[in-house]
């Protein structure tokens, strides 16, 4: 690669050094940075482009920051296939697993078109509304999350597979997760860890009132949808990526499936997804 995006996020502690630190290697191998506002900002002589230029201008994007500053880098760059590479400067790091220690490997990598390509999944959803039509959600590289919202109070949920009716059941909510997002919330709820290239979506429920129920798992060609049982007094949300918080009414459902675009993200040589569970979740550790 000749030329590569950066984008930050500013509101970590070592944002300005991180940055400052991958333009000083990019300069040492002859690789063009082109910065986004707030890593144009704190860089120095790094030119400014707007992230809106970014496809027409890069051939990738490293993504310094933690592991939603990637999720935040996937729907900016939603549809336009652009490479993402994460440099960790936040604390979990599992999507940014390039450690702070290999940011010049990291670049001289991109410089050499030495790294490895993971092609990752993505869920496209959409409410329907019967009244007043669907409205299209952004692709989710996560999951998607059908909660109670701010309420403490219980909700009750049909869960449908292919227009077939799966369950009904009342809870705090429910997760539906690609498989890089089975190590985030899905996890969080007892879920199962899926490998990156799984074909299959997992749902989990976010504290179940039963002591029944296990996550699902799917095939990712199947269409999912979840509407409000009954009405309800808590105001339940969707949400995408932890991005959003969208009111769903009763009478109203979200519908969920594969979708046909996804995120391609960028590793080191080497890079085992196995290994990266064991370093940053402590998977097998005793």
């Amino acid at each position: 690669m000749k030329r590569v995006g950066v984008m930050v996020n500013g509101r970590k502690a070592h944002a300005a050094e991180a940055v400052r630190r991958v333009a000083a290697e990019a300069a040492a191998v002859g690789l063009e940075l082109l910065a986004d506002s707030r890593a144009a900002a704190v860089a120095g002589a790094v030119p400014l482009c707007p992230l809106a230029d970014f496809q027409k201008s890069v051939e990738a994007v490293l993504v310094l920051g933690g592991d939603g500053t990637v999720l935040e880098a996937a729907r900016q760059f939603q549809g336009q296939d652009l490479p993402l590479m994460g440099l960790n400067i936040g604390s979990l790091g599992y999507l940014t697993c390039v450690g702070d220690a290999q940011f010049g490997e990291a670049v001289r990598a991109l410089r050499h078109d030495s790294f490895t390509r993971d092609r990752r999944a993505t869920i496209a959803s959409r409410i329907v509304r019967e009244d007043r039509g669907g409205e299209d959600l952004a692709d989710a590289l996560n999951e998607v999350v059908v909660s109670r919202g701010a309420a403490c109070r219980l909700i009750w949920l049909d869960l449908e597979l292919d227009g077939e009716a799966v369950m009904t059941t009342a809870c705090d909510g429910l997760v539906v997760a690609t498989p890089t997002g089975s190590t985030a919330y899905a996890l969080a709820t007892g879920g199962p860890i899926l490998l990156p290239a799984t074909p299959a979506l997992e749902i989990a429920v976010i504290c179940p009132h039963s002591l029944s129920f296990r996550p699902l798992i799917v095939p990712d060609s199947a269409t999912v949808a979840i509407r409000l049982a009954r009405e309800s007094a808590a105001a339940p949300v969707v949400s995408v990526d932890g991005q959003d918080d969208i009111p769903l009414a009763f009478g109203e459902r979200v519908e969920l499936r594969r979708s046909p675009r996804g995120v391609t993200l960028l590793h080191l040589p080497g890079y085992n997804p196995c290994s990266v569970m064991s370093r940053k979740l402590g998977w097998g550790g005793r």
